[in-house]
């Protein structure tokens, strides 16, 4: 007997309609405009949420890949946009979108998007001065990241040619605008820093709306312009507002002609600082020859030969009277020496050399009673001295007054206990005598009112 009507799973139904969808390209390339609710980023990178209106729904999931690069920090409230392709998710055959891209509905956001960004780079610390590199004064290579067929790349080499020819310049080229822009830029600055020789990178534009400089303005540019090794110039044209590349980057300038006047010098500046230097050098050789040969021409005429010769004279006489001075005094010397030696000599010639040796001993003995004397009173006196404080001391120690019955009681501590109201009942103390101690226990306290 046949069915009266076909009976279909819920799993062939589910497969039906993923199959429908996929075959239909209009599906598969959608853009849908609503405002994110429910949003989650799990430890997996990937990212959920719920895309709603005034009267539906729909449920929106962003793979890893794809949420790595989005262009702003979601949360629930946003207006967005989300590109994708239509899916249905099985296990509760949901119908969904699977992004891969989110943008801001409508400008007002885009600033919204900017303004939250900054926020969190700020609190992270990615504006600290102290992060700032200094730039090189004379760049001998100097990188840049834009575009090959803008205009900001004609105008920077434009400038370079004028003011300072001499520096080398390597171009990276990337696009600046559009979906991809932001990959790109960080991609070139991470490149540029693996290069040995790069002192100076120019990341930037020319100019145009929020929405042409966006790409400037995203995470993952200002994290490569961040982690750069080498000092970076932001270099996007526009004179008024700041993007977020601005604000990490070690200099901002307002165009990439300005971004030029402020890293390398100018050439006709250059010249005229040397030519000034050369002037001045040149002057104070000059005037050093010319004192020089004043002072000389000096003193020549202050010393005639004849002069001369007679300064030479003087000379060597005031050198013969030193010389006389010190032999006379020498022989002086010499002469009372002797004498000293004939007197001793006589004092002591009548005596043979054993009696002379007796009487040097003699004498000797003499000495040593005299200076032995002498310090024996000096020893008598340091030991009368020494007693007499002794004797105040022995009046003034703590020990003749425990040698009378008192005692001096510590607590643990080693503190001296002198109020019976720092210590409690069942507390250990030590009572110190005149002979020994005692360790006792507290077992009742009296305060004297």
């Amino acid at each position: 007997m046949q069915p009266l009507h076909n009976v279909y799973q819920v799993r062939e139904i589910t497969h039906i309609l993923q199959t429908f969808l996929q075959s239909e390209p209009v599906f598969q390339d959608v853009w849908i405009e609503g405002e994110v609710s429910n949003f989650v980023r799990p430890s997996s990178g990937h990212v959920y949420f719920t895309l709603k209106d005034n009267n539906s729904q729909i449920r929106c999931a962003i793979f890893r890949s794809d949420a790595a690069r989005l262009r702003f920090p979601l949360k629930d409230g946003d207006a967005v946009q989300v590109h994708g392709r239509l899916s249905i998710y099985d296990a509760r055959s949901e119908y969904q979108i699977i992004g891969d891209r989110v943008e801001p509905a409508g400008v007002g956001l885009l600033q919204q998007a900017f303004e939250r960004l900054k926020e969190q780079l700020a609190a992270e610390g990615l504006f600290d001065p102290i992060h700032k590199k200094p730039l090189p004064k004379f760049p001998r290579k100097i990188g840049v990241i834009t575009s090959a067929t803008g205009a900001a790349i004609r105008d920077i080499l434009r400038m370079l040619q004028k003011r300072y020819p001499v520096v080398e310049v390597l171009l990276f080229p990337t696009l600046v605008q559009g979906e991809d822009a932001a990959a790109e830029i960080a991609h070139a600055i991470a490149c540029m820093n693996r290069l040995p020789d790069i002192d100076l990178l120019i990341v930037g534009r020319g100019g145009g709306s929020i929405e042409d400089l966006w790409a400037f303005n995203e995470e993952v540019v200002a994290r490569a312009i961040f982690a750069s090794r080498v000092p970076v110039v932001s270099a996007v044209g526009h004179e008024t507002d700041f993007t977020i590349a601005d604000l990490v980057a070690d200099h901002r300038a307002p165009t990439p002609s300005a971004a030029v006047e402020h890293v390398v010098p100018d050439q006709e500046e250059l010249h005229r600082q040397i030519t000034e230097l050369e002037s001045r050098f040149v002057r104070s050789i000059v005037e050093r020859i010319h004192a020089a040969r004043t002072k000389l021409e000096n003193t020549q005429n202050r010393l005639s030969p004849a002069r001369q010769v007679d300064s030479l004279n003087r000379f060597q006489q005031t050198v013969d009277q030193l010389e006389i001075r010190g032999q006379r005094a020498i022989a002086q010397q010499i002469a009372r020496q002797r004498q000293r030696l004939d007197r001793l000599n006589g004092d002591l010639g009548h005596l043979n050399p054993t009696a002379r040796i007796h009487s040097l001993r003699a004498r000797l003995d003499q000495l040593n009673h005299v200076y032995g004397s002498l310090m024996q009173r000096q020893i008598d006196a340091k030991v009368q001295a020494w007693q007499v404080a002794s004797a105040r001391l022995d009046v003034l120690s703590p020990l003749r007054t425990l040698a009378r019955g008192y005692s001096v009681s510590r607590d643990l501590n080693g503190r001296t206990i002198t109020d019976a109201a720092t210590v409690s009942v069942g507390d250990d103390i030590e009572v110190q005598l005149a002979r020994g101690a005692l360790a006792c226990t507290v077992l009742k306290g009296k305060i004297d009112g």
